[in-house]
């Protein structure tokens, strides 16, 4: 079975930076299990990754071990163009807007992005699962509530990531 993990900014925010323990911890857990954590282009920006991001420029990423190593990958764009995607990532600015009772129009676009990249990746028929990993319940509940109504029943699942996951997360995880 393929297993694909995606992220969100607020795993690395909550892992307190790359001398943290938390973060070692993570970094180890995924390097043993021989995977690594997909994140979409807007969580890249978010984490400071990409000079010319209109809302985080900055080219400075705190985190570019991860990269370096290979156990945080930056995700190929999203396919706008593909109606499943496209699709569920209105959902799921409908649904986190719901769940938060905010405005669609202030959603975090990097949550629809998670959203959205697991769509994608489950598209291709290559992936058999999703785990989606994140410290924002209103996306998870997201994926998990949205993508089995696109034909991918038990094959998303959401893992909150707490400072105890982190503080216990091992290789074990991730196989």
């Amino acid at each position: 079975m393929t297993t694909v993990y995606i992220a969100d900014t607020g795993v690395f925010v909550r892992c307190g930076g790359p001398d943290k323990d938390k973060f070692q911890r993570l970094r180890r857990a995924l390097r043993q299990a021989g995977v690594s954590l997909y994140v979409p282009q807007r969580v890249y920006e978010e984490l400071g990754g990409d000079p010319a991001a209109e809302e985080y420029p900055s080219g400075n990423i705190p985190y570019p071990d991860g990269f370096e190593e290979g156990w945080i990958i930056v995700a190929d764009d999203l396919d706008y163009a593909n109606p499943l995607v496209s699709t569920v990532m209105d959902e799921a600015r409908r649904f986190i807007a719901n769940e938060t009772d905010r405005d669609e129009d202030i959603t975090e676009k990097a949550d629809t992005a998670l959203v959205g990249l697991a769509a994608q990746v489950l598209d291709t028929g290559e992936v058999d699962h999703v785990v989606l990993l994140t410290t924002d319940k209103p996306a998870g509940r997201a994926a998990e509530t949205l993508l089995p109504q696109h034909g991918f029943s038990d094959r998303i699942e959401f893992r909150y990531v707490s400072v105890e996951y982190l503080e216990t997360i091992t290789a074990d995880k991730f196989r």
